[in-house]
């Protein structure tokens, strides 16, 4: 099949305009300047010095010496380690790797052990979590597997350090600060603010529960293996979600009225496959199709170039199906950074792109539409312009503005499930960071955007120690999850995204393998 695609005609028409582009932009005057611009610029010069930098007071901090005598008591404890080995637990999981081993369907699941399992269960999290919760509901399986799961996966992290008699090398980065900041600031804002604990907790979890599997995925990884793994079976998931909104599309999935405005006659459908919103599902594509350009320029051969822009472009394409006007915004500020940092001869071949999406009756149907006054209508009578305002005046008038009204109580999924209060009009805010804001007020906010900022800086930190490992794809592939997490920050602005625990869930296991790839993996080669 490849053999023939690639002695099509189409291929070497796709092949000689590519050459032709390469071409021209490569002798270009403007690409030229728009290159030595970049190297002078003061974005430029920012993020060297960010990529440069060091985090000696870190490593000298409280916390980390903390952390090392944990660590250092772990390795020495051998007993424990057989100890755990021989419970009741521990040959109940011997017993399932045996079993899975065995089994020619479950096989690839265990084939790097227990470790390896756990980690393609987190790849697959928005697949597992669709399976248990719609396809299998069992009531204890659907509410309960992901908080079984990450506490699992917590005992693996102190079993695998558990009498192995060697300390790890550390694998603490501001990040971790700035992670554990928000949690514990939002910890404090629940017991202060909580004038009906149950709801609360439930708020408080959903906002910081998914956020620890940042620390658990930074010490699950063991090597590049595991790395390459998750990213491959990250990107078997997401190709297989967008293929499935490429079939809606096709057969025109019958959709909710509300989802389209009567002026936008010529959207027939809108895709969201597993997810039951077009929103998410954008989101989902937004976080992948980077990655998959990443794969495109790992070097790996002609055949997983093919793979990885045959599976970025069937990304974009269901992307543009969700006819998600935000998600469009988002894949676009996520392709623009993975050109910025990977390839800039991209952006031509997005404003190609672009202007031809802008030619389909359906694209420019919702564009067009954002210039009504219609529009104007919808957004200021119960669009996110009107939500937006009644959710600060909510604030205002019920709550503290520096510590919120409280998790749980308005403006998210918790707080629709619940509905305590007669006065208040319940809706989501469709904008994570000012529902964190009704929530938490400007103490919770400015605690959640420190950890975010802590995403971005060390991501840059990553990208720059990766640098120089072109030859073996793994700047590619880090370019990749940097610019799709980039992408989501973006889309939170104009939807609650992370109010689904799988999206929230993969946003920090991204950013783990982003921390992974840049940063522990750097210090760990030049300790060998």
């Amino acid at each position: 099949m490849t053999n023939v695609l690639q002695t099509s005609a189409v291929w070497r028409l796709l092949q000689a305009i590519g050459a032709f582009i390469a071409s021209t932009a490569a002798d270009s005057a403007v690409v030229s300047a728009l290159v030595r611009a970049w190297d002078g610029c003061f974005l430029h010069r920012l993020f060297r010095a960010v990529g440069d930098s060091e985090e000696p007071a870190l490593h000298a901090s409280r916390f980390e010496r903390m952390l090392r005598r944990a660590d250092v008591w772990l390795s020495e404890r051998t007993g424990l380690r057989d100890c755990v080995s021989e419970s009741v637990p521990g040959r109940f999981v011997r017993w399932l790797l045996r079993v899975c081993s065995d089994s020619k369907t479950l096989a690839w699941l265990t084939r790097d052990g227990l470790t390896g399992a756990v980690l393609t269960v987190l790849a697959l999290y928005a697949g597992v979590d669709w399976l248990l919760r719609d396809v299998l509901p069992v009531p204890v399986l659907s509410s309960g597997w992901d908080e079984a799961l990450l506490a699992f996966s917590a005992l693996l992290v102190l079993w695998q350090r558990t009498g192995t008699r060697t300390p790890r090398i550390s694998r603490t980065t501001s990040l971790d600060i700035c992670v554990l900041l928000y949690v514990l600031v939002a910890f404090a804002l629940m017991v202060l603010v909580s004038p009906r604990i149950g709801i609360a907790v439930s708020g408080y979890r959903a906002a910081c529960q998914y956020v620890l599997w940042f620390f658990v995925v930074t010490r699950l990884i063991r090597h590049d293996g595991d790395f390459r793994r998750m990213y491959l079976t990250m990107l078997a998931l997401a190709g297989a979600i967008a293929l499935h909104g490429v079939y809606q599309y096709i057969i025109a999935v019958p959709i909710p009225e509300h989802w389209v405005a009567q002026a936008e006659q010529s959207v027939r459908t809108r895709v969201f496959s597993i997810f039951g919103s077009p929103n998410i599902m954008a989101c989902f594509m937004v976080m992948f199709a980077p990655m998959a350009a990443g794969l495109a320029y790992t070097g790996r051969g002609r055949k997983m170039k093919l793979l990885g822009w045959g599976l970025a472009v069937l990304m974009c394409v269901s992307c543009l199906f969700t006819m998600s006007r935000g998600g469009w915004m988002a894949m676009l500020v996520a392709i623009v950074v993975f050109a910025i940092l990977v390839d800039g001869r991209l952006l031509l071949l997005l404003l190609a792109a672009g202007v031809f999406s802008l030619a389909l009756p359906f694209v420019a149907s919702r564009i067009g539409f954002l210039f009504t006054s219609d529009f104007t209508h919808a957004n200021e009578n119960g669009g996110r312009e009107s939500r937006w305002k009644l959710g600060m005046s909510y604030l205002r008038l019920f709550g503290n503005e520096w510590f919120g009204m409280g998790f749980g109580r308005f403006g998210g999924a918790v707080a629709m499930q619940n509905q305590i209060h007669s006065y208040l009009s319940y809706f989501y805010m469709d904008n994570y960071y000012l529902k964190t804001l009704t929530e938490s007020g400007y103490l919770g906010l400015g605690a959640f955007i420190v950890s975010l900022l802590g995403v971005v800086v060390n991501g840059m930190r990553s990208l720059w120690r990766a640098f120089g490992t072109k030859a073996d794809g793994f700047y590619a592939m880090l370019s990749g999850i940097f610019a799709g997490l980039c992408g989501t920050l973006v889309h939170c602005y104009f939807e609650n995204i992370f109010e689904e625990p799988y999206m929230l869930a993969t946003f920090w296991i991204l950013a783990a393998m982003l921390v992974y790839g840049g940063l522990y993996r750097s210090k760990e080669r030049k300790a060998e």
